[in-house]
């Protein structure tokens, strides 16, 4: 590794890929492989980002559930020869607490009938034909995700699941919220397509319903960790817990990152951090209008509290959705229902909080811990006397938030990022963008082949309608 304190007068490095999560250590793996320099920066002290694996002792757990998937075969052989570990393959199993109910997840309307108490069931049907009565002559506007799901799905069901699950997750009423996240969340368009759906399946697999996946041993940092070490047995550089303070451009054209160790000359830069801290280290680079953009542009924060548990939790699921006010986490997850080792001869479970940084939530004003247990013996997956410890770790910048002027907003910022010479920004916290592991990856990939002067990010994955995601 270099002293930059000691070596600010070398030459540029070819590329500075700043962070070390999927989109970036994919890039970087991919430069490396053609021989190009590459200087990697990242904040924390190991790699992964939201894809990381937190390991103590004999256990381990992920920043929340992760399943990888792929419909690309290139991104999954590039994958599987990465990986010095093996590949598990698992059939997934997720559910949604209600009404003390366990109900699948996806909905399947065989499931809803059978579990849902009469009156519930029949106030949803009758909310549904009301909905769609009313709506030649009243039709609801359906920019905000509310009405979009209203629509669809009649008050009820909105008012009991989609409402409830989606203000907790994001802190805010669901008027608010663009439409965009329901047509990318949201599988089945309407009650209608869950009937048809249900009698009639498709044969056209959607991503959100694909039942199968993969996971490797060990924790799905192992991706990331693999990737760190390809990349520096090729000559790559990577340098952790180091600081970004400002972006310039220096008399040759090239660009100086000013850091806490020193400066750092770069011919160019992948970017896969928030493109709001992007933005902000580029200053007077980019116009006021883009500055103001940016500053529009919002990321919800989770806390995540892991519970250790002296004895195996019995139920099976991957994850498990808690809408109901009763919880304040929104979402738990089994860490050893992914990787039967993770645990030790114990267990764990992993509850997400979802918070906005520098909240109650985020600083520990509230008794997190309480909370889970209390939820988790509701929920009847353990006993109290059964908790042997527990683990706290918190991520800043989980999801970009669709309100009603992300659109624009993002468009503004990733138009003047895209015309920003010897500049590329990728992956979810680059592009704004909720999408999934193996478009991480493949984000980075199109970066590096853009530096290579190969096509480019936005001809891939455009900034506009997108529906990149699944649950």
């Amino acid at each position: 590794m270099i002293d930059i304190k000691s070596d600010t007068g070398r030459n540029p490095v070819r590329v500075a890929v700043l962070g070390a999560g999927l989109a970036g250590l994919s890039a970087a793996d991919y430069l490396t492989e053609q021989g190009v320099e590459v200087l990697v920066l990242e904040k924390d002290d190991h790699p992964g980002g939201l894809a990381a694996t937190f390991r103590s002792d004999s256990f381990h757990f992920d920043y929340g559930p992760h399943r990888f998937h792929t419909e690309n075969p290139e991104i999954l052989k590039r994958i599987k020869e990465l990986l010095h570990t093996e590949m598990l393959e698992l059939n997934r199993l997720s559910r949604i607490r209600l009404l003390d109910r366990y109900f699948q997840y996806p909905l399947a309307l065989s499931d809803v009938l059978q579990r849902m108490p009469f009156h519930r069931g029949l106030s949803m049907v009758l909310s549904y034909l009301w909905e769609r009565l009313r709506n030649p002559f009243f039709p609801r506007d359906e920019s905000n995700f509310e009405n979009w799901v209203v629509k669809r799905f009649g008050r009820q069901l909105y008012s009991i699941y989609f409402g409830p699950y989606t203000e907790k997750l994001w802190g805010c009423n669901a008027s608010k919220l663009s439409a965009d996240w329901a047509s990318q969340r949201i599988t089945v368009p309407g009650l209608t397509s869950l009937v048809k759906e249900t009698l009639f399946p498709s044969r056209d697999t959607v991503r959100s319903l694909v039942s199968t996946f993969h996971y490797p041993q060990g924790g799905i940092g192992k991706i990331c960790e693999a990737f760190d070490e390809r990349i520096k047995s090729r000559d790559g550089e990577i340098l952790y817990k180091i600081k970004l303070r400002g972006i310039s451009i220096n008399p040759d054209s090239t660009f100086m990152i000013e850091t806490d160790r020193g400066g750092i000359a770069a011919e160019t830069i992948i970017n896969t951090i928030p493109v709001t801290d992007y933005v902000h280290l580029l200053g007077d680079l980019l116009s006021e209008e883009v500055q103001e953009a940016a500053l529009k542009l919002h990321f919800r924060a989770i806390v995540f509290l892991t519970l250790k548990l002296r004895n195996r939790v019995e139920a099976r699921d991957h994850w498990i959705y808690t809408p109901e006010e009763c919880y304040l986490f929104n979402r738990l997850s089994v860490p050893e229902n992914f990787d039967p080792e993770c645990s030790g001869n114990g267990s764990q479970v992993v509850f997400e909080f979802s918070c906005n940084e520098g909240d109650d939530i985020w600083n520990g004003k509230i008794d997190l811990n309480t909370l889970a247990v209390r939820g988790g013996e509701k929920l009847g997956l353990f006993k109290v006397s059964d908790v042997a410890g527990t683990t706290l770790a918190r991520q800043s910048h989980a999801y970009p938030i669709y309100d009603l002027g992300y659109s624009s907003n993002t468009s503004i910022v990733l138009d003047a990022l895209h015309d920003l010479e010897n500049s590329v920004t990728c992956g979810r916290q680059g592009l704004f963008r909720y999408n999934n592991m193996d478009h991480s990856i493949e984000m980075g990939q199109c970066a590096a082949r853009e530096v290579l002067g190969e096509g480019s990010v936005a001809e891939r994955f455009t900034w506009v309608t997108d529906t990149w995601a699944d649950g």
